[in-house]
């Protein structure tokens, strides 16, 4: 096996992992995330207020139907107060409209608080308005931020992946097959180097006679590393 060549493609490999997962860890993501979040929550309390003035507007319609029905009702018991002689009938006929005042006086009050919910959730939805441009400028600023650095890493993604089919491709069939089943066995590194008597792949310093063991391995073999198994280049 041509172990420098093997270490190669990691090498490569291990610049290509760490490339893919800095694109995922970009502080810009964040940075869009909250930004689209206080987009959201904006959104959100926008949608509350509209309901607020809807239902309020629906109680207003209510209040209003109601207040006419007994605008009709109380002016047909008035005129026919006017007709009526006999005391106990004018006094029952008093009395019902008295109600019928105070259940207007109600529906009154009511409206009047209504159209006062109505009037303070419009003010609000104007003042949210007014601050909507600037969070879809800081969404549209965010978005454009990450997108200019996933840009670049994807232009370093390309190079190395250049570099990675050249690398590739001068091995031998039996060593790309060897290279990707120890690399997937290993989960992405599987060629390692001793550095003193430390491997690189586990960082746990091999014994003298293990390092001795693994020097003493044929020139054209790649020892294990005999705490993670991993294959040793010299």
């Amino acid at each position: 096996m041509n172990g420098p060549a093997l270490l190669t493609v990691q090498l490569v490999d291990h610049e290509l992992d760490q490339l893919a997962a800095q694109a995922k860890r970009l502080p810009e993501r964040a940075t869009l995330a909250a930004a689209d979040e206080a987009h959201r929550t904006w959104a959100a309390e926008r949608a509350r207020l509209v309901a607020v003035i809807d239902k309020a507007g629906e109680a207003i319609s209510r209040t209003e139907h109601d207040a006419a029905q007994i605008d009709a009702k109380r002016n047909r018991l008035e005129a026919q107060l006017k007709t009526v002689i006999a005391p106990r009938e004018a006094e029952a006929l008093m009395s019902e409209i008295a109600t019928l005042r105070s259940h207007r006086d109600a529906l009154d009050d009511a409206e009047l608080e209504a159209m006062e919910e109505q009037s303070e959730a419009e003010g609000a939805i104007e003042v949210l308005d007014g601050q909507e441009p600037a969070l879809l400028g800081t969404v549209n600023e965010a978005r454009a931020a990450l997108d200019a650095e996933l840009a670049r890493i994807d232009g370093e993604l390309e190079s190395w992946r250049a570099k990675r089919a050249e690398a590739f491709e001068s091995l031998s069939a039996d060593d790309q097959h060897t290279y990707e089943e120890v690399r997937h066995r290993h989960g992405g590194i599987g060629f390692v180097r001793l550095e003193g008597r430390r491997c690189t792949g586990c960082h746990i310093d091999l014994s003298a006679t293990e390092a001795d063991t693994v020097k003493a391995a044929p020139a054209d073999e790649l020892p294990e590393c005999p705490h993670c198994a991993r294959l040793i280049v010299r």
